[in-house]
């Protein structure tokens, strides 16, 4: 394998889901945190269309109520029982309808599940794919900027991140969870006298 050309094609495909990714934050409103359901549902139709292309339907013998792949003999035998099986005949089911197969025909479900699952997961997988490279757009265009350093006085006071605050959270919640040793007030003391020695 000539990895000059896999690098190049493999950067191709890249170009290729960033300009999808464009058309996708520019046409479905909230995209990438939300996909409205219309949306979704024209996605999911269209990943399925490539889905069917790369894997066509499946010729199926019926015999004595098990479906098995036909074979040459079996295509050529009109006495015998057919069905195509791909993404088209398996979605065209409504999931209610899907699941009620399982108890009126056992056998041509448990040959459908696995495929319809398998669909199911190349849908959510490449939706996925999608949203992940548009989150990286948009990061990109709208970087977030650095939070300054503190230095140490401040780190130790900080509202957000300072550990005598974090202590301060930590030891009330662990008294809500009846945890013995978390003594607020003996805390409190504690950080006083702290204080008392470190302020200049």
């Amino acid at each position: 394998m000539n990895l000059v050309d896999l690098g190049y094609a493999q950067a191709g495909a890249g170009d290729v889901l960033t300009s999808h990714a464009q058309s996708a934050i520019a046409h479905i409103v909230g995209f990438p945190d939300s996909v409205p359901d219309e949306a979704r549902a024209d996605l999911y139709t269209g990943y399925r269309k490539r889905w069917d292309a790369n894997h066509p339907a499946v010729l199926y013998a019926v015999i004595d109520g098990n479906y098995v792949l036909a074979t040459a003999e079996m295509e050529k035998n009109k006495k015998i029982e057919k069905i195509e099986i791909g993404m088209p005949h398996i979605f065209g089911y409504s999931q209610q309808e899907f699941g009620k197969l399982s108890t009126t025909q056992p056998a041509l479900y448990a040959v459908m599940k696995p495929i319809r699952a398998q669909i199911t997961d190349y849908c959510s997988g490449a939706l996925a794919d999608l949203k992940g490279k548009a989150r990286k757009i948009l990061k990109k265009e709208n970087p977030t900027p650095r939070a300054p350093n503190l230095d140490f006085s401040e780190w130790l006071m900080d509202k957000e991140k300072g550990i005598i605050p974090e202590m301060i959270a930590k030891c009330k919640t662990a008294k809500k969870r009846g945890d013995a040793t978390a003594d607020e007030a003996r805390l409190k003391d504690a950080i006083a006298a702290f204080l008392a020695k470190w302020k200049p």
